[in-house]
């Protein structure tokens, strides 16, 4: 369908995931899997490549964030977008509301003030929803606005992404970039999984429209 694809990295320092002078060995499944079972946080790097009409490299080594454009006649990639940062508020909403039947109504009642132009800022949101996870935040970075996973009670009971290598990555990019990201309680970046797979919900966007959301949520009021 050529639709943009993406594939997200994260980067830890495996060190960290063990405590009172044990060493990881990397050739185990159990001892890798400790490794990284830290919260996002804890990451050194992160970053995303972006495949569509063009291919991007954006990522971050905690200092800023940074996109790369791929050049095809030199075979490199070029620093097309330095120090990149999201705008403090957007007007596109990111979500797949075909699970919506399923949605808390709190997080029902933002999305309504967002179509119907009742929200903090008094006008009405677009939604783009492409499907995949990075193209959709790449817009969200470039753009502003926010993108949305929440649970469902009938199908993501605990969300639908992955932590350790989907949402943390992703919120880690953002937060470097000026964005937030939540889990719809506290920051997504403090949360620590308990084990590889685990899923959790997750919001990031602009700083304020997340501040937005989280009176909504009820959760804490400043991320990041």
């Amino acid at each position: 369908a050529a639709i943009c694809t993406g594939t997200v990295f994260g980067v830890y320092d495996a060190d960290a995931g063990f405590k009172g002078g044990e060493t990881p060995d990397m050739r185990d499944v159990t001892s890798l899997s400790r490794a990284v079972l830290q919260p996002g946080n804890k990451l050194l790097a992160a970053g995303y490549c972006l495949y569509s009409s063009t291919t991007m490299l954006v990522f971050s080594l905690g200092g800023g964030t940074h996109g790369f454009t791929l050049d095809k006649t030199i075979n490199e990639f070029v620093l097309t977008h330095p120090n990149m940062r999201i705008p403090k508020r957007g007007n596109i909403y990111s979500c797949n509301e075909a699970y919506s039947e399923g949605w808390d109504d709190k997080f029902k009642g933002y999305l309504s003030s967002l179509k119907t132009g009742k929200g903090e800022t008094g006008q009405r949101y677009t939604q783009r929803y492409v499907g995949s996870m990075v193209g959709d935040v790449h817009r969200t970075l470039m753009y502003g606005g926010i993108f949305c996973c929440p649970t469902d009670s009938e199908v993501h009971q605990k969300g639908n992404l992955q932590l350790v290598y989907k949402s943390a990555p992703m919120a880690y990019v953002l937060e470097h970039a000026g964005g937030k990201a939540s889990d719809g309680n506290v920051d997504l970046l403090s949360v620590q999984p308990n084990y590889v797979h685990e899923r959790s919900p997750c919001f990031m966007g602009s700083p304020e429209d997340m501040d937005e959301l989280m009176t909504y949520l009820g959760g804490e009021g400043q991320m990041g």
